[in-house]
C-alpha cells in the first residue's frame, strides 16, 4: 500500500511537471504565416514525394494516435502537447490543438513551409523540437543562388546539417531527461559522422545509402542542379510509408552470416554461429521509438521430413523501467533503460545455437532477420495492418556424411546440366560466328 501511494505521488509530481513543460518553447504564430503543400506547385515532383512520407502523416498516423491516446489517458492529458509539438508544430503554434479545428497547413503535420522557414535551433541539448522558426515567407534551403517570383529565398547551411533532423529525431523525457529516441545521438557517435555523411545524404537521396550527386531540377523552370535532395525521407515504415522505399532500405541495412559444419555425424549436435552486422544504417538498428519497433532474428532447423524447429531467437529493442523498477514501462513513465539490445553502425553481434542432427540428413539451418514497425498486438489495437519485412536471410545444409553431401549435389543436376547445355550452345554459336567471319575474310582477300 505504501508503495502504491509513493508511486501515485511520483506520478502526480511528474505529470504536473509535464503539464508545465511539455508544450515546448514554440512561439505563437497564426497559421496563415505558413502555406499548405498545395501552394507549392512549382515543386510538384518534390511535393508528390513528400505526400508518401510519414512527415505528411505525422498527425494521422494511427500508431501515433493510438499511443497518444494511451499517454493522455495515463497522464490526464499532460503528455499531449509534448508529442504534438513535433508531430504538428504549425497547429501547435497556431493554437489549433486547443480548438480541435485544423487549418489545411496545420493538419499537414511536418509540412513544407514549416521546415523551410526554420532558421536554426535553440542553444543547448539537441532534440525535443527546439527549433527557431521565422515565418516571414522566406523559403530557406541549400542553394545560395535560388531565385523565385513567388517568395523570397535564402541560403541555409542548417538545412544540410544532421542537427536539422536531430531537432525532432532526438527525444528525451521533458522531466527527467532520459533519452527516449536518440537517432541523432547514435549518428553523432558513429563513423558516418566522422566521415561527414549526414542524415540527408542517405534519407534524401535515391536508393539506400549515399547516392550523390543526384542531378535534377528543384523547381519548374529552375536550372539543372548538380545535386538536389529528394523529399522521400525514406525510413523503415513499410506499412504506412512508401513500402517500396522502406523495404529497399531495410534490406540494405543488415547482413546476416551463418557458419555451420558441412558434415556432422547423425545424432550429434550442430553448432550454428549467426553474426548480424549493421552495414547500411548510420544509426542503431533499430532506431526511433525502439520500445515499440521490433527487429528480431529467428534460427530454424528443418529436418529431412520437413519438420521445422526454432533453435534460436534474439530480439533487438529497448526496454524502459519506471520509478518502481517495473518493466516494460511506457515512455512517459520511463526513468531508466533496463536493457538496450540493438546494433550500432558498422558493428556486429554474434550468437551460437545448437541443433540436433538427425540420424540421416540433410538438416537445413536458416537464419532470418525480420522487422516490424510495431508488434502485431499494437497494430491490431490501432486498427491498422503492419507487415513483417524480411531484412536478410541465409541458409546452410548439413549432412551426415560426405557421401550424403555428394548425393545431394548429384540430386540437383538441373541447374548444372542446364548451365552446361547453355554454355555448350554459346560456345558452338561463337565457333560458327568465328568460322563465318574467317570464311568471308579469306574470300575477300582472294577476290
Amino acid at each position: 500500500m505504501k508503495n502504491m501511494f509513493a508511486r501515485a505521488f511520483v506520478l502526480a509530481v511528474t505529470f504536473a511537471a509535464l503539464a508545465s513543460t511539455a508544450a515546448v518553447a514554440l512561439p505563437e504564430y497564426p497559421a496563415d504565416l505558413f502555406l499548405p503543400s498545395t501552394s507549392c506547385g512549382c515543386h510538384g515532383g518534390l511535393v508528390a514525394q513528400w505526400e508518401q512520407t510519414m512527415h505528411s502523416k505525422a498527425l494521422t498516423d494511427p500508431l501515433y494516435l493510438y499511443k497518444l491516446e494511451q499517454a493522455n489517458a495515463d497522464t490526464d492529458g499532460a503528455i499531449g502537447p509534448f508529442c504534438e509539438s513535433c508531430h504538428g508544430a504549425v497547429a501547435m503554434m497556431a493554437g489549433e490543438f486547443a480548438t480541435g479545428e485544423f487549418s489545411p497547413q496545420g493538419g499537414e503535420g511536418v509540412t513544407c513551409s514549416l521546415c523551410h522557414q526554420i532558421t536554426g535551433r535553440e542553444e543547448g541539448r539537441i532534440g525535443n523540437n527546439a527549433i527557431v522558426v521565422e515565418p516571414d515567407g522566406t523559403m530557406r534551403a541549400q542553394f545560395d543562388d535560388a531565385v523565385s517570383s513567388f517568395h523570397p529565398t535564402a541560403y541555409s547551411e542548417f538545412h544540410t546539417s544532421a542537427e536539422f533532423c536531430g531537432s525532432c529525431h532526438n527525444v528525451y523525457h521533458p522531466v527527467n531527461g532520459l533519452d527516449l529516441e536518440s537517432t541523432y545521438t547514435e549518428w553523432a557517435a558513429s563513423p558516418y559522422a566522422d566521415e561527414g555523411i549526414t542524415c540527408q545524404d542517405c534519407h534524401m537521396t535515391p536508393g539506400p545509402g549515399v547516392t550523390k550527386p543526384n542531378p535534377g531540377v528543384a523547381a519548374a523552370g529552375g536550372p539543372e542542379r548538380e545535386h538536389i535532395y529528394t523529399m522521400t525521407f525514406a525510413g523503415a515504415n513499410v506499412g504506412l510509408g512508401d513500402a517500396v522505399l522502406a523495404e529497399e532500405r531495410l534490406q540494405a541495412a543488415a547482413k546476416v552470416e551463418l557458419e555451420t559444419p558441412e558434415i556432422v555425424e547423425g545424432g550429434s549436435t550442430v553448432p550454428a554461429v549467426v553474426r548480424i552486422t549493421n552495414i547500411g544504417a548510420g544509426h542503431y538498428l533499430p532506431t526511433g521509438l525502439t520500445d515499440v519497433r521490433r527487429m528480431w532474428l529467428e534460427v530454424v532447423a528443418t529436418g529431412p521430413d520437413g519438420q521445422e524447429t526454432l533453435i534460436g531467437k534474439r530480439e533487438f529493442h529497448t526496454v524502459f523501467s519506471d520509478a518502481d523498477g517495473n518493466s516494460p514501462a511506457d515512455v512517459w513513465n520511463a526513468v531508466a533503460v533496463e536493457s538496450d539490445d540493438r546494433i550500432p553502425p558498422r558493428e556486429s553481434v554474434e550468437n551460437v545455437w545448437d541443433a540436433a542432427m538427425p540420424a540421416e540428413g540433410p538438416l537445413t539451418i536458416s537464419a532470418t532477420l525480420y522487422y516490424r514497425s510495431c508488434s502485431e498486438e499494437f497494430a491490431e489495437a490501432a486498427g491498422v495492418e503492419i507487415p513483417t519485412t524480411t531484412m536478410a536471410s541465409v541458409t546452410h545444409a548439413v549432412y551426415t556424411s560426405s557421401e550424403e553431401a555428394a548425393a545431394a549435389t548429384r540430386a540437383v543436376p538441373g541447374a548444372q546440366s542446364g548451365n552446361g547445355l547453355l554454355l555448350g550452345i554459346l560456345i558452338a554459336g561463337l565457333v560458327v560466328i568465328v568460322g563465318i567471319l574467317v570464311f568471308f575474310g579469306l574470300r575477300s582477300r582472294t577476290s
